[in-house]
């Protein structure tokens, strides 16, 4: 099973994108930021404090430039066009900023969630990233053009550094509360994530109604998609065994290969699959098979299936229980976690104008 590991675990805990370190497409964050209003921090610029400890501008920006990038990826945005948009009942700029606040309460409480259970970075380890940290250097030919890449993707080394911590401490954290393929969650918490997230599972056969060019298929070519599908259904339900003969149909007749990658059926929450596709899964009882289904994409013909714990939930072979243990009860722990923590805002918090900052 494939695990979150290595240095993108906590960035992807705290439910943002992290790359490798390559070049960079800015610099290094050496003196007062030009692209921002009038504050203008630098890198010793304490931005907030969480419990009393300070979030320097280096750290803050980096969480600023995920959330704002989360914030674009989940509404398939290449830039921000409209700042003038409300975020959950508050401007974007502000959306941002407090986002990216959470973020670094976030890692405050993991650190202190991790101390309590006396949960540290062993030696090896220490010593892996000494060794990471050489390698790049020689890859990248000095120590100066590495520290360039460093400060270009994380604002300073010790940001870098900070993030491959709490990378550890997360995947430490998590096998200590939930287990490594999150075998301590229960099937009841199972069934609770299920519920509230409104998972519903199936597979199904799709025809699309394009080529594999892209290309519209003509008139003849989608009366025959719909004059198959109607065969196959004569087959079912002439079958003692529709379900295992629909599995098997499967393999032979549907041509949305990312079905593949789910051998225990598709698990889908509403708004993904489309429509039609939903409508037509939630009307059928488990074992039970649609008619045909027309979407603007195509043909389906599904099979709504069981949901088990220990089904294959994810594209990278994590399971359901695996899943529910990350996604809805670590994520809620950390939520709660970080609501607990003091938060004091500086001044040049609310001066930070994100429109433009991290523009290339």
């Amino acid at each position: 099973m494939k695990r979150l590991m290595g240095i993108a675990a906590f960035v992807v805990a705290l439910g943002v994108g992290l790359v490798g370190l390559s070049s960079p497409a800015c610099g290094p964050d050496d003196g007062a930021d030009s692209s921002l209003g009038a504050g203008r921090p630098t890198s010793s610029t304490v931005i907030l404090r969480i419990e009393g400890g300070p979030v320097y501008w280096p750290e803050f920006k980096f969480w600023l430039k995920q959330v704002t990038d989360y914030y674009k990826a989940g509404r398939g945005l290449e830039e921000i066009t409209d700042w003038s948009v409300e975020q959950n009942g508050v401007a974007l700029e502000e959306f941002l900023r407090s986002s990216a606040a959470l973020q670094a309460a976030k890692g405050r409480a993991i650190e202190a969630q991790a101390a309590e259970r006396g949960l540290e970075l062993s030696e090896g380890v220490l010593a892996e990233i000494a060794q990471e940290r050489e390698k790049n250097i020689s890859i990248y030919g000095s120590e100066s053009e590495y520290l360039r890449i460093v400060a270009g993707m994380y604002y300073s080394e010790d940001v870098y550094k900070y993030v491959q911590k709490l990378d550890y401490l997360t995947l430490y954290l998590f096998n200590d509360l939930y287990g490594q393929d999150g075998e301590k969650c229960t099937d009841e918490q199972v069934s609770a994530y299920v519920d509230e997230v409104g998972l519903k599972c199936a597979t199904y056969i799709f025809l699309p109604d394009t080529g594999d060019d892209g290309a519209e298929l003509s008139a003849e070519d989608k009366a025959a998609n719909r004059a198959l599908l109607q065969d196959l259904i004569s087959r079912l339900d002439l079958s003692a065994d529709p379900v295992a003969l629909f599995v098997s149909l499967v393999d032979q007749y549907n041509e949305d290969r990312e079905l593949l990658a789910y051998p225990d059926g598709r698990l889908f929450a509403p708004g993904t699959m489309g429509e039609e596709f939903e409508n037509a899964c939630a009307a059928l009882d488990e074992g039970e098979h649609s008619g045909i289904v027309e979407s603007p994409d195509g043909l389906y013909l599904i099979l709504r299936l069981p949901i088990r714990p220990d089904m294959v939930a994810d594209s990278s072979g994590n399971t359901l229980r695996f899943r529910t243990a990350y996604d809805y009860l670590f994520q809620n722990q950390l939520d709660e976690w970080a609501g607990r923590l003091e938060i004091e805002y500086e001044e040049v918090f609310d001066q930070i104008r994100v429109q433009g900052l991290f523009d290339s």
